[in-house]
């Protein structure tokens, strides 16, 4: 028995460590649903991203109504209560995608810690294929749509007379190329 929990601990290192370079390679995308991570007690949940804007806020409205006036100060109040209750959300989103993101890559432990709390999707860029948690299986993910390490990946087109995936090869160097022009 602990010799599958180590095999399978590997693996999970493994395909960790698969999905955090396609993640720092910008071939995987990491998407957060606030709702579900901003809570006390969550790995990414700081209560200061809350606090701080709203503070600034209010000083900058204190400051305008001291400087400017009671009728200015007022109207920057105001201002400043809408841009706290319909802005701050995006501030808070952004801010749990980058700790989320950054804790999802550290290591396959904190991983699995983040991924069965779910409010995370990790989307392969340029397709529709995605994973999201906690009901998806983020290990059938990695083994489906990532290339293992030890696989070299496809090289692209050189020159001309290489071939570009080992089955299809181009034209040889020496036969001309015509040129096609607009009639």
């Amino acid at each position: 028995m602990a010799e599958w929990r180590q095999k399978k601990a590997r693996e999970d290192e493994q395909l960790h460590d698969q999905l955090r370079a396609a993640i720092l390679a910008g071939t995987v995308e990491v998407h957060t649903d606030q709702r579900m991570l901003d809570f006390q007690g969550s790995p990414v949940h700081s209560p200061w991203d809350h606090l701080v804007p709203l503070m600034g806020l209010m000083f900058l409205a204190l400051a305008v109504l001291l400087f400017a006036g009671v009728a200015v100060g007022i109207v920057a109040m105001t201002m400043g209560v809408f841009a706290h209750v319909y802005g701050i959300k995006y501030l808070v989103a952004w801010r749990i995608r980058q700790r989320a993101t950054a804790y999802l890559i550290e290591s396959a432990a904190h991983w699995q810690q983040l991924w069965h709390l779910g409010g995370i999707v990790i989307v392969l860029k340029g397709t529709s294929e995605y994973c999201m948690a906690p009901k998806g299986d983020w290990r059938k993910f990695a083994r489906r749509n990532l290339p293992e390490e030890s696989e070299p990946a496809p090289e692209e087109a050189g020159e001309i007379g290489q071939p570009w995936d080992g089955d299809t090869v181009a034209p040889p160097a020496d036969t001309p190329v015509q040129e096609i022009l607009p009639p």
